[in-house]
């Protein structure tokens, strides 16, 4: 499963002249991660149905490895990033994000319209006084720790229902402020496209095209609404996923994201990991759970803060799909 991160930090500390602090969006984001629960407990707490109970773990490792599958996730994703600082030194940042994926079947479950959230809380190593308002210290700034709600990602794919070979969605993307501390989001409501095209292999443990998952998932995004004082946005996310199947549960490879900031000039731009992890499945009692561990070095990155290295692992139930016959 391609794994989404939320957006990078640089991008949320533009500077504006009137800073204070708010927290719009809270509400909106604590009924978010409420939802997110509830569907966790739902999908632990309920008797297993006959879908689910027959679901053997081979069959939920291929629906969890597609991207636009039918199968509903609740994804928990941490990520411990090493972000450098313009003087030079570098800090912890740490982000926990809530990811379900939901699928709903369209077109007679001949295709399926894939709707996923991303959302989180952020220890991010900042002040919580931006540039250029009257509290910030840019002695301080890089030293001090901001704790909250991160802005939230929310896309949706229509994409045909199919398990392997050569599978492709498309849809809008959209980011919602819901930051409850200006330093942590941008302030700004954001729209564009999202596409997906991926070629998914059948078999595992050789070295032929059908023993790797391999695909691309990007999004772009700007701003057309939101604080006026906030630095417009234009920027994209673009995800690659290269996994060797070790066996039929296992993967080996990488799942990085790519970030460019369109507003910025030359390498500055790019930021661009690469990465070596795994992915396995285990049952919770009946549940199959998926699982993965990923370690990211970052080769390309802005001069201005950003990161250096990010450790990644997350957990995902598998659910069969509620609106699924």
């Amino acid at each position: 499963m391609a794994n989404l991160v939320l957006l990078d930090l640089p991008r949320s500390i533009a500077s504006t002249p009137d800073y204070q602090i708010e927290n719009k969006g809270a509400r909106v984001m604590r009924a978010i991660r409420l939802t997110c629960y509830l569907l966790l407990l739902s999908f632990i707490s309920a008797p297993a149905t006959a879908q689910q109970a027959e679901m053997s773990l081979e069959k939920a490792a291929q629906k969890s490895n597609n991207p636009v599958s039918d199968a509903w996730l609740l994804l928990s994703q941490n990520d411990l990033t090493l972000r450098k600082n313009p003087d030079g030194s570098s800090r912890w940042q740490n982000t926990l994000s809530l990811q379900p994926i939901l699928p709903v079947p369209i077109l007679g479950g001949d295709w399926n319209l894939v709707n996923r959230i991303i959302t989180g809380v952020v220890t991010a190593p900042v002040g919580e006084d931006l540039p250029g308002s009257n509290g910030f210290d840019p002695d301080t700034f890089y030293k001090q720790r901001t704790t909250g709600n991160t802005d939230t990602i929310f896309f949706s794919l229509a994409a045909p229902n199919r398990d392997d070979g050569f599978i492709w969605g498309v849809g809008p993307t959209f980011v919602l402020p819901t930051a409850s501390q200006d330093v942590l989001g941008q302030e700004k409501w954001q729209a564009g496209p999202a596409a997906l095209v991926a070629r998914l292999g059948n078999e595992s443990g050789g070295l032929g095209l059908n023993n790797w998952n391999l695909g691309v998932l990007g999004q772009h995004w700007w701003d057309f609404a939101g604080d006026g004082d906030r630095e417009s946005t234009n920027q994209s996310n673009i995800q690659y996923f290269i996994n060797w199947r070790k066996d039929s549960t296992t993967l080996i490879g990488m799942t990085p994201n790519i970030l460019i900031d369109w507003q910025k000039s030359g390498s500055d731009r790019f930021s661009v990991p690469v990465g070596l992890g795994t992915i396995g499945l285990f049952r919770w009692g009946r549940v199959p759970v998926r699982w993965g561990i990923e370690a990211q070095d970052f080769v390309m990155q802005s001069d201005e803060a950003a990161p250096e290295f990010n450790l990644k692992v997350f957990v995902s139930p598998i659910a069969p799909n509620p609106f699924k016959k």
